[in-house]
């Protein structure tokens, strides 16, 4: 009987804060990608009513959204070409202004 190795690949875990899922239904999920972009391409056509919301025409992050990866604020707003760590949380949320 032969020992079998078990290989867990480890990638980033996508979650949508709660006051944009009252607006979109969507779910925490863990999918591959290592920039902000792909790690979107992975998610959004899981949801498909969100990628309008948080993405303008040209594929850039809308004004009113903000995206988080492990806790700091991407700054490739246009392309999202920001890094994303195998083992990264990646935030989707509505920005917040006001005085």
């Amino acid at each position: 009987m032969g020992c079998g190795v078990l290989y867990i690949k480890v990638v980033p875990t996508v979650h949508v804060t709660p006051n944009l899922q009252r607006h979109v239904a969507t779910e925490t999920a863990s999918v591959d990608g290592r920039t902000v972009a792909e790690v979107l391409r992975a998610y959004l056509p899981q949801f498909p009513a969100l990628r309008g919301y948080v993405l303008d025409d040209r594929g850039g992050l809308r004004n009113h959204m903000t995206i988080f990866v492990n806790g700091a604020a991407i700054q490739d707003r246009k392309n999202l070409s920001d890094p994303v760590p195998a083992d990264g949380e990646v935030y989707i949320m509505q920005a917040l202004s006001g005085g």
